[in-house]
């Protein structure tokens, strides 16, 4: 069956009439397409949270293999879901934006999950005057974390792990939403726009957030329209300082990558 021909279904506690006594403080939202091998973690992760002023929502790709099942037996911990084509993971976190009630909005991977049962309660019992909160990430199961605090001049190399993330619902409508035509690292371009932005103010919580799956889509494939147009978003955004400051970062690391394979040629030719 087509991904694009998916019969519309949805659940959870909304279409059943309940409703939160206040307004949620955070919205997480997953996106999720065939993931029936992960996606229970990453729920319970969700639902076992002790920070109570929370909406849980699940938007489905219209999979085929079983996650639908899932998603049904947790139909009374999970606020809302629906199981529907979509145009991607950015297509489908956009309309977990346009459905979510919470002041701040968090977006956890199919195959990710949150560190422990204390992370939204430690990270929400203060307020932000900020418009952007992110903390760190463990790497899977190695022990190894992602990745401290950022910068302009960090984010042009590195993007900071968007399960590490807390977006207040303000810049996602000031900013707007992910641009859809970057498959894999539209949140790289939001980020940056946040970082140039003098109302955002992104501050740096030491917390570790979430666990991040390594074996995702995002690190096994390449985003083609970003890494084209990479040049062109870090000058619009950043401006001409930060562009030269890219482009001179980018021939320092093609000059080293050059210089370590003559040196492996002649450790061999050795």
């Amino acid at each position: 069956m087509n991904r694009r021909e998916v019969q519309r279904i949805e659940g959870g506690r909304r279409v059943k009439g309940f409703s939160k006594e206040r307004p949620p403080v955070i919205s997480i939202i997953t996106a999720v397409f065939n993931s029936h091998t992960t996606i229970e973690q990453t729920i319970r992760s969700v639902i076992t949270q002790n920070y109570p002023h929370r909406e849980y929502i699940v938007i489905d790709g219209g999979s085929t293999d079983g996650t639908v099942d899932i998603l049904r037996e947790f139909d009374n911990s999970i606020d809302y879901w629906v199981s529907e084509a979509d145009n991607g993971v950015y297509d489908a976190l956009n309309k977990g934006i346009d459905l979510a009630q919470g002041e701040w909005i968090y977006f956890l991977g199919s195959d990710d999950r949150l560190v422990n049962e204390r992370v939204l309660e430690d990270v929400f019992s203060k307020s932000y005057e900020s418009k952007m909160i992110y903390g760190n990430v463990l790497l899977g199961d190695s022990g190894l974390w992602y990745d401290g605090k950022f910068s302009k001049h960090k984010l042009l190399r590195y993007n900071i792990c968007q399960q590490a993330i807390f977006y207040h619902r303000d810049i996602l409508r000031s900013l707007g939403k992910f641009e859809v035509r970057y498959t894999l690292l539209a949140d790289w371009v939001l980020n940056m726009r946040i970082f140039s932005s003098h109302s955002a103010m992104p501050i740096f919580i030491n917390n570790i957030i979430a666990y991040y799956a390594t074996s995702g889509l995002s690190s096994i494939d390449k985003d083609d329209t970003f890494n084209k147009e990479r040049s062109t978003l870090v000058r619009n955004i950043f401006g001409i300082h930060y562009y030269l400051l890219f482009k001179f970062l980018l021939a320092k690391d093609k000059l080293k990558e050059c210089c370590w394979k003559n040196l492996k040629k002649l450790f061999v030719c050795c």
